[in-house]
């Protein structure tokens, strides 16, 4: 399980999954889940076609060579205007947004060669059990509430998406369909795979004047819960006339903020949507600060039913944390789907459904922190939350085993009186061993292989791992590479042990 982290998350994974790959262990796994930028990575892995039958290695350079160039520099004409192309002719159909903007942006550096990848064509690459289950992550959320308030998390999988909350989940096919009580009205084409990237990092949606430059990307390193405070000013300054949730007009009429009339050719609503579109980007216009533009909108595919949690607790407690006592109103005709980070930065949602029933989680841990020896519980501390408040087994999170002159690569949580709690190993991003071994139990001895060893990840005033940051030169990728890489193989002896554990737990049971 990988947590969000925008590159530095994707190129962390892609270094977890070269050591679980090579040491076998990733043949015990049956899930992979990613939010945000770990999403990205998996999706981007999950696209190529030769994976996993040719290993990864060859993957991981493409994925290099895809992300030396920053992204910001597929908001050019030439590209905008092959987005506007498919916006446009997505928006005869169904809402759109600046997710959809994005999401281009996103997929035309992460999947130059697999933009036509949609999300069920992955059921191809995990067949036969060849790689484990991708789950990735997103969140209903309302556009005048809080994340924390009323956020309900969203699975997606080749097989299925929806919100566990209530048991609802369709098909990827049908995904962005028009429904009403139950039934498909609409059927709409499947959503490419760059749209589903765009809307698993929407906060960068919400954050993009930040990432393009209009406000001053700051020197130090920000911490997740300063990066989410900072999305939910966005969204509460957000100006809402467009796109309402409550907008009963007809779609083939709306225009989400661009006049559109039928007499209009298809060039003049180009060239209108694109000069307002990058008016948008670099000047502080309403559309850009409209909360239904920077974050995505599907249809509600729950419209017109009934339906009752299903698992979620009730209580006074509810009303303070997460807001889960609160429910979709099954009359809204569209929904927000937006980054699960704006709630917490990890996916264990998607694995702690007692459907799953979960043994041992690795977890990965990538969220940003305000120095490299900060305390690296805040995210692992909402889930814990999360799951008391929903009673689902979650190990307690005892944040006094922490000691900064004496950190740790991993730390190990667990409840050895519930059988049914998961282990949960927490690894952190930190260079403790890697300064001096360039493999586990081998020194480094040259100037280079030092020089390679020594750097920092959060205390580095250049910031090259900010989650801001969307272009890594060779260097800035093979550090990150091969120092995750590192800290797993590390910690093999420890993963091995927790498995033999969980075995000899299923054995007590039976």
């Amino acid at each position: 399980m990988g947590s969000g982290g925008g590159f530095r998350a994707m190129v962390g994974l892609a270094g977890v999954f070269e050591a679980l790959i090579s040491s076998g262990i990733m043949d015990t796994a049956m899930y992979a889940a990613g939010l945000s930028g770990s999403s990205w990575y998996l999706s981007t892995l999950y696209a190529e076609h030769d994976w996993p039958t040719k290993g990864i290695a060859a993957e991981h350079g493409k994925l290099k060579d895809n992300i030396d160039s920053s992204v910001l520099w597929k908001i050019g004409p030439s590209y905008t205007y092959l987005y506007m192309d498919a916006i446009l002719e997505k928006k005869k159909h169904q809402p759109v947004s600046f997710t959809d903007f994005f999401g281009h942006m996103v997929g035309e550096t992460l999947l130059p060669k697999n933009k036509n990848t949609i999300l069920s064509d992955f059921r191809h690459t995990i067949h036969g059990g060849k790689a484990p289950l991708p789950l990735l992550a997103g969140i209903h959320a309302k556009d005048s509430v809080s994340a924390h308030k009323f956020g309900e998390w969203m699975e997606f999988s080749p097989f299925e998406i929806g919100i566990p909350k209530y048991g609802t989940f369709y098909k990827p096919e049908m995904f962005g369909s028009k429904f009403f009580m139950g039934k498909c009205v609409k059927k709409c084409t499947e959503s490419p795979l760059h749209y589903y990237q765009g809307l698993w990092g929407s906060a960068f949606t919400i954050l993009f004047k930040r990432i393009s430059g209009q406000q001053q990307v700051k020197s130090e390193n920000i911490s997740e819960e300063t990066i989410r405070n900072e999305m939910e000013e966005e969204l509460a300054a957000s100006t809402d006339s467009d796109n309402d949730e409550n907008d009963d007009s007809d779609d083939e009429e709306e225009d989400d903020g661009v006049q559109h009339q039928a007499s209009s050719d298809k060039s003049s609503q180009q060239r209108s949507l694109w000069e307002r579109m990058i008016s948008s980007l670099f000047s502080n216009s309403d559309l850009l600060n409209s909360r239904s533009w920077r974050a995505g909108v599907i249809y509600n595919f729950m419209r017109g039913i009934s339906l009752r949690q299903t698992h979620q607790n009730d209580g006074d407690e509810i009303e303070k944390d997460f807001g889960h006592w609160q429910k979709l109103e099954m009359s809204k005709k569209r929904m927000m789907v937006c980054d699960a980070g704006l709630a917490f930065n990890s996916p264990y949602p998607l694995l702690l459904g007692p459907q799953r029933n979960m043994d041992l989680i690795l977890s990965f841990e990538f969220s940003s922190r305000k120095s490299d020896d900060a305390e690296p519980f805040s995210e692992i501390l909402l889930a814990e939350k999360w799951a008391r408040i929903n009673q689902i087994p979650f190990p307690k999170i005892d944040t006094s085993v922490f000691d900064k002159n004496n950190m740790k690569e991993v730390y190990i949580f667990k409840d050895s009186e519930d059988a049914t709690c998961p282990i949960v190993m927490h690894f952190i991003l930190a260079n403790i061993n890697f300064r001096k071994y360039k493999e586990p139990g081998v020194k480094r001895t040259t100037k280079e292989e030092m020089a390679f060893g020594e750097f920092d990840i959060f205390d580095d005033t250049e910031n090259p791992y900010s989650t801001f940051n969307f272009k890594y030169d060779d260097q800035t990728f093979e550090r990150l590479y091969q120092l995750t890489k590192f800290n797993t193989l590390n910690c093999m002896d420890d993963i091995k042990q927790s498995i033999s554990e969980c075995v000899h737990r299923k054995k007590a049971q039976n």
